[in-house]
């Protein structure tokens, strides 16, 4: 009986670190792009299949600029939008900053039920981020990234905007203050 316990914590702490597999990230930026003392809006578009891949950012987002002296203005399309908010129509709005843009897509958490063992075993696929982030004076865009991570809802959440932090101060895009 101990050994089938045993066998089954451990089965269990590896389903966790797979969950928790890793994250990647790809991205490109104009050369020399500064965001330090600027303003960042942050546009989600949330889709029904992903909701909780986009329902907490705006607490994430706000934790990280606080902690990196970074302004957020966080603005979220509801899956069942029916006016939503296009990036071009916030251009209007933010002026003097940046604008993110962020979708997600891939797969998410499935569950089922093994009937030989009487647990609930779970499984997540991969779960990708688009961010593209524009110059709000012009429009262009100076920053892309496609940020793909594996594992539950919130922790992919908490890799998609500390990812993004960390290639800011990366890559200077972000100074830190001294």
């Amino acid at each position: 009986m101990r050994k089938k316990t045993y066998s089954l914590m451990a089965l269990s702490l590896g389903l966790i670190l797979a969950a928790c597999a890793g994250t990647k990230i790809e991205r490109n930026s104009l050369p020399g792009l500064d965001i330090s003392g600027k303003k960042l809006w942050i546009l989600v578009d949330d889709q029904k299949a992903y909701t909780g891949y986009t329902t907490k950012l705006d607490s994430l987002w706000k934790a990280y600029g606080d902690k990196n002296n970074l302004e957020i203005e966080y603005r979220k399309n509801e899956a069942l939008a029916l006016e939503p908010v296009s990036p071009k129509a916030l251009m209007q709005e933010c002026k003097d900053s940046y604008l993110m843009h962020t979708a997600v897509s891939g797969k998410s958490q499935t569950t089922q039920y093994d009937a030989s063992t009487g647990m609930i075993m779970g499984s997540s696929s991969e779960v990708e981020y688009t961010s593209v982030m524009y110059d709000c004076n012009n429009g262009k865009v100076v920053w892309k990234a496609i940020l793909k991570t594996t594992g539950m809802e919130l922790w992919a959440q908490s890799e998609l905007v500390k990812g993004i932090i960390k290639d800011f101060h990366e890559n200077s895009i972000l100074k830190e203050e001294k």
